[in-house]
């Protein structure tokens, strides 16, 4: 069962007062629209322990938040006075401290594949940056082409990794929740931008199933935002002015 508290709360900013967190309650600081935020989230709400939101508002920090993160980025993880930053690292530590619900194997090797899975398809995770230079600068002829070639290009070696129902096999896994937020925004991309060949479409069909699949999972729906909200959030981010409160 999802028990993610609080995740479409206004998020706070500088002057806001830091909100306590009882002992023994889990916190997650975070930001709606943050895809390292969302992979934070998604392993927690994958694993079924209850964890209370905190959004952060990423252009007026508030002045407590640094005692977290000390570059005041996001995503933190917080219990009772301990903190855990970087989304990679995160999801290793809620494994540890939740251990009957850990997504990562316990057996060595399995989990090494795990991790090596997201290693390899890491070209998802950086090349969608490429998208915002797109829009933002409204890049056209070779440099728009280069752009989105990256993309197509990650999203050819990702499917080419892809052998079962999920990159971590029959069910999702520790590659999937990390891999996902980064999928999800491309294909918002895909459908701003007009791709020639649209993700999810014909050209990747293991990764478009997969698509499917994950994107009606019950942690996906509890955790992520419609791509109308992403639409408005990503023209304020352009111009400089994201506005962190949409929909809310």
């Amino acid at each position: 069962m999802v028990k993610v508290i609080g995740n479409n709360t206004p998020a706070l900013k500088t002057g806001d007062p830091e909100p306590k967190l009882a002992k023994g309650k889990a916190r997650i600081y975070s930001n709606r629209f943050c895809p390292y935020s969302e992979r934070a989230l998604l392993y927690a709400a994958a694993k079924g322990f209850e964890v209370e939101i905190v959004n952060i508002n990423l252009k007026e920090k508030p002045e407590w938040y640094f005692s977290k993160h000390p570059q005041g980025k996001v995503p933190a993880f917080e219990r009772d006075g301990e903190i855990v930053i970087e989304s990679s690292i995160i999801p290793d530590y809620l494994d540890d401290i939740y251990p009957s619900s850990a997504i990562l194997p316990t057996d060595p090797y399995e989990k090494a594949k795990q991790r090596i899975m997201l290693e390899q398809a890491a070209p998802v995770t950086t090349t969608f940056f490429g998208l915002y230079a797109v829009n933002k600068d409204k890049l056209e002829g070779e440099a728009r082409f280069a752009k989105l070639k990256a993309v197509e290009d990650a999203l050819d070696g990702a499917e080419k990794l892809l052998k079962d129902k999920y990159f971590g096999g029959s069910t999702a896994g520790y590659a999937d929740w990390l891999l996902f937020p980064f999928f999800e925004r491309i294909a918002i991309f895909s459908a701003l931008l007009d791709f020639s060949s649209p993700f999810p479409g014909d050209r990747w069909p293991a990764l478009s199933a997969w698509w499917a699949r994950i994107s009606v999972h019950p942690a996906v729906a509890a955790v992520t935002q419609p791509p109308a909200l992403h639409h408005e959030f990503i023209e304020g981010f352009l111009s400089g002015k994201p506005v962190n409160d949409i929909g809310i």
